[in-house]
């Protein structure tokens, strides 16, 4: 478990009286170590859902044999039969050109780490897949996914807040701990609990 993890579920517990209606004890973020398959992951999801991205995924392992980054840098012959847009194979070939400025970033040794906002500079990547990093990989403990559907449906929901009038002043009583409201927003919006 995130070393955050539990500090932060009893803060929002104590702060945030709607948190208890979408919160599970008996799930937590799990942290992927494989950066590129996080990325990867990421890019298959944008915009679609997450039953879609997964058969997607699944479908490039069939044809990759793994996910990492030397095995797309030594097939990459076979990255024009991945089942994605011509747009997202393209991210994948900026992806491995450039993925040095991956390569230097390291774990995080502190939950409140900026996410790495030079990602940008690969095809393909804005804020949403930087977010997905930073949660998944980093482990970031303060991200708020603000462009993720399933994100902001389930925040809707939970806090009757429909055009997001609220979302300034509830966000306020999360404190450092967003990914936290996050993952278990997600969770809930999804019926189980979501890894990348």
């Amino acid at each position: 478990m995130i070393n955050y993890w539990k500090k932060g579920c009893k803060f929002l517990l104590k702060n945030d009286p709607i948190f208890i209606n979408y919160y599970n004890s008996d799930h937590f973020l799990k942290l992927n170590n494989n950066k590129f398959d996080v990325l990867f992951k990421s890019i298959c999801s944008q915009q679609i859902s997450v039953t879609a991205a997964m058969a997607i995924y699944n479908n490039s392992k069939n044809i990759m044999g793994s996910i990492n980054y030397l095995t797309f840098k030594n097939k990459s012959h076979l990255l024009s039969k991945l089942p994605l847009t011509n747009n997202k194979k393209k991210s994948i070939k900026s992806l491995i050109i450039n993925y040095d400025l991956v390569k230097r970033i390291k774990a995080s040794n502190s939950f409140l780490d900026k996410p790495p906002n030079h990602l940008k500079q690969i095809f393909g990547i804005g804020p949403w897949t930087i977010d997905m990093f930073s949660i998944f990989y980093l482990g970031l403990s303060n991200i708020k996914p603000i462009g993720d559907l399933g994100f902001i449906n389930a925040y809707k929901k939970y806090y009757s807040d429909k055009n997001m009038d609220r979302f300034t002043s509830n966000s306020i009583k999360w404190g450092n701990f967003s990914t936290i409201v996050t993952w278990y927003l997600w969770a809930s919006y999804d019926s189980e609990p979501l890894y990348l």
